[in-house]
């Protein structure tokens, strides 16, 4: 993937998680919801009907991937990290699924912060200190 590619699908995909938060916010209309999810699947439907829908597919995996088990990823991305550094290289990846993960990584945090503000009531599993 070029470079110029790469940076658009990472300015996109932030864009469009951006959208997929003020859709999941808390009293907003169907009406609104509805043109939101429209702007999602527009991204979605155009990097998956292009040439690099493969590397748009692995970032969306790695997202639900980070979001999902954070625990395994921290693991899976430390290996990486290691390998990476120690040996110059990585073998189980290529460079742009590399940041991919990162990116994703970044997200999910940044959503798991987000989500305990928009949504104090729910039981996320923090522990609280009383």
């Amino acid at each position: 993937m070029h470079r110029e590619h790469e940076a658009l699908m990472r300015s996109e995909f932030h864009d469009r998680t951006i959208l997929q938060w003020q859709a999941d916010r808390p009293g907003i209309s169907s009406g609104e919801q509805r043109r939101l999810h429209r702007h999602i699947t527009q991204y979605d439907q155009r990097w998956a009907a292009g040439p690099h829908a493969t590397d748009w597919q692995f970032l969306t995996d790695a997202l639900r991937e980070w979001q999902d088990r954070p625990d395994e990823m921290d693991v899976y991305l430390a290996g990486l990290d290691y390998q990476r550094r120690a040996f110059g290289r990585l073998d189980q990846v290529s460079e742009t699924q590399w940041q991919s993960l990162v990116q994703a990584h970044n997200i999910a945090h940044e959503d798991r912060i987000r989500q305990r503000y928009e949504h104090a009531e729910r039981d996320l599993g923090i522990d609280r200190w009383r």
